[in-house]
């Protein structure tokens, strides 16, 4: 019955309807400066309806009750919830936010949002990318994440660097880089990729989150998202810069008076010229550095268009960058090329495409040839003939202008990939995600010598020319699943499959005497080279199954647990299989009842603890097997097949690394400071290593698993909005890293020397210098004069610099007997340098050589500024790196006596000693002894130094007046890099990579750096 009045009532139109009006809503989303916002998702409050915002930052919604709420969300923002209050347009501005707690981020095979994370985890995202001019991803990620030591080696076209994430963890050279993962592409590099594709970068620093990438996750992992299009109208943007370079660091070389002044010490009853003293070829004085070097020009195109609509979206780029270095003749022209589609089928399948390509053109210089031998050769010695034409070889030194402009090394490298992606809604609470990829690289190199540089006598043009291709596929399967019971209990799940294989061959020939130098084709060739015709191919092949559970109770308690089982065609046949397990936990205490107290300015607290094993697999493809080459060994003129150097191990086994790590993640202040900090363990055994074999084995070396090096660190991460004004905002980001790898095994607790000055030992250090302790030079003959207990005597002379045959030794009268110290079996003397004699004993051998050294520095660092003031924005990176040692092998080879027609530095010819009772620290010039030029401290200096390495001042026009001419957006910029530099190092840079763990911080002379300042502009349509 009273249902029945009810009905009655409502029928009358007595009573309101329960249910509220519904109407459209439209709206703009703007940015925390006042710019459109696109890419916004707008929901409403309950329900699943939503829409994006466009390029003008604009949102239409249909159906919208009166009473609903709308939530606005971006990544690098904080969301937004506003009331419609029956309102029919909707304004708002989203404010970024440091913490992002509820931004999405890629954790391998899914998403996870930011508070969830147990993980040791830095995102990246494109406005902090797009605040510099990166070039490449080396450009990208400097100084943006503590535990990442990123190391640049701008200056040569085309050149990259190294990037490493919590140390070296392998002694394999190729095994310490990161794994890339490029839209679910799994990767050895990222040499292709665009910085301005990238939406985002997630580095995977700990074994939690790196696990699930298994046997290649040793060294972290770095997930890069590309761009996609938003809703709208299509947007197409144009970027364009122009950056002028300098040798940032120019050396002081010997001029032509100095190279005649070492002629004379080299020769002291000499003049110091040559007996042709009107020769020209003799006379000369060149600056080969001003020689040699040009202003550096890099001109970079950016085109891109982007577009959705409701079902589908699109985004495609070309970059176009040409490269002329500031050393002559050496060049890069490249293009990258990507088509980013996805369609959505139906509310429950999405489909999707992947298009990447890229070419590369550039020319090589010849570090050894060129670059060395600007300081190596005479400088009194002619550039070019008295005919105007380039000279060539001239007293056993390369003219160094000649070989840059007459060697050639040019690489043309053709890269791509194809990538198919599905993803299907299976239920509420499953998904499945499948996918396949295809990589394809074709490098062809080109080499010639002309007859003018050629070191043979008779003179002969020289070349080789080779060609690779390597192809590769990729398939991928998993499901995830993601169900939240009574709002509090949140169970996630992750189970998949994958298998790949790559295949390359390749093909080289060479030659010699060609039939004409305009011609660098093998078809030129005068004589076919047999030992440098070969054909060469690969295998590998991997397959992998992989789950991740979670589990997460209010966010405040949070458990992870990941499993790999990897295998590998690398491995022997009982060690194909390896299983790399993670767990994981993370409590956010200030969810707790009793940090109350702190919520006034604790925004949120959480600590962080995991263990896992990662591995490593990249050594050879067939390092497992005994292997026969053919080709290269001839006898009676037959071609025959022997065994290769390296001899088989079966038994070779994973390489796999131990991860502990805590951490503790702080939000103060509203999200205006926010700190992350990480101490972690990580230790690798089974290490692989080419071991050397005694030569009477007939080998050279076999991969053996040798023992365990560890890596200890700790990270400091800072994020401060010190200020937040309507025309003013200032953000700050600090990071700092503490990291040492020690050796803690070795393959029967043998010690070697890598190289001819490193170290390896157990207890010792990666990047342990390994030489004699340099204390000085002997003043007199006499100085070579030590008591029983080897301390320095020093001699007595009287008023007419006559030895009296005595000795003092602490000011007192020595009366004891007398020793003297040797080295290769000579009596030392005046001139000669004395190094320390830990063995105290009459001879300095290599008994005498004691770790001297480390290449690690003690801590790196990198402060970034960014800046806001109405239109402009200025933002600028200092780069940091503090203590370690560089040995200047560059200087070591110039300063070496028994070199024939090198000259020194010209603090070497000024300070050498000459005559008895001279006091100096360069020992005297003598051809005929090495004894003074052994590995030492004298060479060992400090790789300290302080960068700014970026600045970018931008001005972004007003969109209203852009809008009259139909521009979106529209902004110049000025750009600088490497613009100071502080160091006490005294060679070109103290910033260089270093691939080999065993062999750190040796600089041989590189391709230097520019000091880059340019121009740009962007364009929105």
């Amino acid at each position: 019955m009273p249902m029945l009045v009810l009905l009655l009532l409502l029928c009358s139109g007595n009573i309101n309807p329960v249910f509220a009006q519904t109407g459209p809503v439209t709206g703009q989303v703007l940015t925390p400066d006042q710019q459109p916002f696109p890419g916004v998702t707008v929901r409403i409050k309950g329900s699943s309806a939503g829409a994006t915002t466009n390029q003008e930052g604009r949102f239409s919604l249909l159906n919208v009750a009166t009473d609903a709420v709308l939530v606005f969300s971006a990544i690098g923002h904080l969301p937004l919830e506003k009331n419609v209050n029956g309102a029919k347009t909707v304004n708002v501005q989203l404010q970024s936010s440091n913490k992002q707690l509820d931004e999405v981020v890629s954790v391998g095979y899914g998403n996870a949002r930011k508070r969830d994370l147990t993980g040791a985890i830095t995102s990246i995202n494109q406005e902090a990318i797009e605040k510099r001019q990166p070039v490449n991803l080396i450009d990208a990620l400097q100084s943006q994440a503590a535990g990442v030591l990123v190391m640049n080696d701008a200056g040569e076209p085309g050149a990259e660097g190294s990037i490493r994430i919590r140390g070296f963890s392998t002694f394999s050279t190729a095994g310490n880089n990161p794994l890339y993962v490029i839209d679910g592409v799994l990767s050895e590099s990222a040499g292709n990729i665009n910085p301005s594709d990238i939406q985002s970068i997630e580095i995977l620093k700990d074994a939690a989150s790196a696990a699930i990438y298994g046997s290649r996750s040793a060294n972290g992992v770095i997930i890069i998202t590309t761009k996609r299009g938003v809703e709208g109208k299509p947007t197409f943007d144009a970027r364009y810069s122009s950056v002028l370079g300098k040798l940032a660091h120019k050396l002081r070389q010997s001029n032509a008076d100095e190279v005649r002044l070492f002629r004379k010490l080299q020769n002291p009853g000499g003049t110091g010229v040559d007996v042709d003293s009107l020769n020209p070829g003799f006379n000369a004085d060149n600056d080969y550095q001003d020689i040699i070097t040009q202003t550096a020009v890099r001109q970079q195109v950016d085109l891109s268009m982007s577009g959705a609509a409701k079902n589908a979206n699109y985004y495609s780029s070309i970059q176009y960058l040409d490269d002329k270095g500031i050393v002559v003749n050496s060049w890069a022209k490249t293009i990258k090329s990507r088509v980013n589609t996805e369609f959505s089928l139906s509310d429950k399948v999405k489909f999707g495409n992947r298009f990447q390509f890229a070419y590369q053109k550039k020319n090589n210089i010849n570090e050894g040839n060129t670059l060395n031998q600007t300081f190596q050769r005479p400088t009194n010695y002619y550039v070019w003939l008295p005919d105007g034409t380039l000279a060539g070889y001239l007293g056993g030194r390369r003219n160094p202008l000649a070989n840059a402009l007459y060697e050639t090394n040019i690489t043309q490298s053709y890269g791509g990939n194809a990538f198919t992606f599905m993803e299907a809604k299976l239920s509420k609470d499953l998904s499945f995600n499948t996918n396949f990829n295809v990589d394809l690289a074709a490098p062809h190199n080109i080499t010639f010598s002309s007859k003018l540089v050629s070191a043979a006598n008779p003179t002969s043009s020289s070349g080789s020319e080779g060609f690779d291709l390597n192809i590769g596929w990729q398939y991928q399967a998993y499901f995830n699943y993601h169900k939240v019971i009574r709002k509090d209990h949140d169970f996630t799940a992750m189970a998949g499959f994958s298998a790949e294989k790559y295949k390359g061959n390749s093909f080289d020939i060479g030659g010699t005497d060609y039939v004409s130098e305009l011609v660098y084709y093998a078809n030129a060739y005068g004589q076919l080279l047999n030992s440098k015709t070969t054909t060469k191919g690969f295998v590998h092949s991997m397959a992998s199954f992989f789950g991740r559970i979670g589990y997460s109770y209010k966010s405040r308690y949070i458990l992870g647990a990941t499993l790999r089982h990897d295998g590998s065609s690398r491995f022997g046949k009982s060690n194909i299989w390896g299983d790399f397990p993670s767990v994981s936990g993370a409590w956010r205490f200030s969810d707790e009842k009793f940090m109350g107290f702190a919520r006034r300015y604790l925004s949120d607290a959480k600590l962080r603890v995991s263990y896992g094993i990662n591995g490593n697999e990249r050594i050879g493809d067939y390092d497992a097997m005994q292997r026969l080459t053919f080709g290269n060994n001839f006898y009676n003129g037959i071609s025959g097949a022997v065994p290769t150097s390296d001899f088989g191990n079966k038994d070779l086994s994973w390489e796999s690394t131990r991860d502990a790590d805590i951490g503790l993640d702080l939000s103060l202040f509203h999200d205006h400071v926010t700190v992350a900090t990480d101490y972690y363990v990580k230790t690798t055994k089974n290490l692989l290593y080419a071991r050397p074999l005694p030569v009477e084995t007939g080998y050279n070396n076999a991969r053996i698993n040798l023992g365990s090096i560890q890596n200890k660190g700790f990270e400091f991460a800072v994020n401060v909005l010190a200020v937040k004004k309507r025309d003013f905002q200032w953000n700050t980001i600090f990071n700092i890293t503490f990291e040492r790898g020690t050796i803690k095994q070795l393959y029967n607790g043998e010690q070697f020397i890598a190289g001819d000055k490193w170290l390896v030992r157990e207890g010792g250090n990666l990047g342990d210098f390994y030489g004699f302790h340099y204390k000085g030079i002997y003043q007199y003959d006499q100085s070579n004069a030590y008591n029983d207990n080897w301390e320095q005597l020093t001699p007595t002379f009287d008023e007419n610099k006559k030895f009296t045959g005595e000795y003092t030794i602490g000011g007192q009268k020595y009366l004891g007997t007398v020793h003297r110290m040797y080295g290769n079996g000579n009596l030392l003397k005046g001139g000669d340098v004395i190094y320390d004699n830990p063995t105290k004993d009459s001879v300095i051998d290599d008994a005498d050589r004691r770790v001297i050294g480390n290449a690690q520095p003690k801590f790196y660092a990198g402060w970034i500024n960014n800046l806001t003031y109405k239109n402009f924005t200025l933002s600028f990176t200092f780069n940091v790196q503090w203590g370690g040692a560089i040995y200047n092998n560059a200087a070591a080879a110039l300063n070496n006596y028994t070199t024939s027609n090198i000259i020194p530095q010209p603090y070497v010819i000024y300070h050498a000693w000459r005559n008895q009772g001279d006091v100096t620290d360069v020992p005297r010039v003598d051809k005929s002894t090495a004894w003074n030029h052994r590995i030492s401290t004298r060479y060992l200096e400090d790789a300290s130094f302080i960068r700014l390495s970026y600045v970018k001042l931008m001005y972004a026009f007003n969109p209203k007046m852009l809008h009259r001419v139909k521009v979106k957006g529209a902004g110049l910029y000025i750009y600088g890099s490497n613009l100071i530099t502080w160091t006490n190092y005294s060679w070109y840079d103290p910033e260089f990579s270093s691939a080999n763990a065993l062999q750190l911080g040796q600089d041989n002379g590189r391709y230097p750096r520019r000091r880059e300042l340019g121009l740009g502009v962007n364009i929105n349509l």
